[in-house]
């Protein structure tokens, strides 16, 4: 299994989001990588930059760097050929898992990695979602998975809905080359049930941080007592 972060610098709503401190010292990449560390070799990861600043980062940890050509950074790119671009820097035919910073909240690599391994013959990718039983209406205002008056639900009778995370997939050299996307043609469904924050904006930053600070905090606590 290789891993690769995709680690650009260049993010236009928060001027260097995978970069700038986010916990203490520790920027979103850091803590990224504090947790991939601990199942892959550090020679399997890789993180993936526009800017050669960012070998620093990858030196400190011990992994990878690659220059990653600008066009696979730019909004206007097709994500197909960004997957691709990307994907074609990591070297062997090792399985890939691609994966972003946006999310530090998730924690689940090690369980992850080792469903990977008993799926793996009948999938060619793993995707990562968050089931919600929520009240949520359609674009008519229409109850989805439950109904008003004699027609409503307990939340925990909701059909569940799925929020696809984009930031932790495993990809197949196959699935790679065949589809250059990042669900496959034939994908398990991981389910994952941490608090979530797919950091776009500065209130999703702030939100984020107090989170994760009030969650490390409190385990920090708990490993000192």
């Amino acid at each position: 299994m290789k891993a690769v972060i995709l680690g650009k610098s260049n993010s236009r709503r928060i001027t260097l989001k995978n970069y700038k401190p986010f916990y203490g010292e520790m920027s979103l990449t850091d803590i990224l990588l504090e947790k991939l560390v601990k199942c892959l070799d550090r020679k399997d990861i890789f993180l993936s930059c526009e800017d050669a600043a960012a070998s620093a980062v990858a030196d400190k940890w011990g992994i990878e760097f690659i220059h990653r050509d600008i066009k696979y950074t730019l909004i206007d790119t097709n994500t197909v050929d960004v997957v691709r671009g990307v994907c074609k820097d990591i070297p062997g035919d090792d399985d890939i898992l691609y994966c972003s910073c946006m999310d530090p909240l998730f924690d689940d690599y090690e369980n992850m990695l080792r469903i990977w391994e008993d799926v793996r013959d009948t999938h060619d990718s793993l995707n990562v979602v968050y089931p919600m039983k929520k009240y949520f209406l359609d674009s008519n205002h229409s109850p989805i998975g439950f109904g008003f008056g004699h027609w409503h639900k307990y939340s925990q009778f909701i059909p569940p809905v799925y929020q696809i995370s984009w930031a932790n997939e495993i990809l197949t050299r196959e699935c790679i080359d065949r589809i250059g996307y990042m669900v496959g043609e034939n994908p398990y469904w991981y389910d994952a049930y941490n608090a979530t924050v797919d950091i776009d904006t500065e209130s999703d930053w702030e939100l984020a941080q107090a989170i994760y600070s009030y969650y490390r905090d409190k385990k920090c606590g708990e490993t000192s007592e």
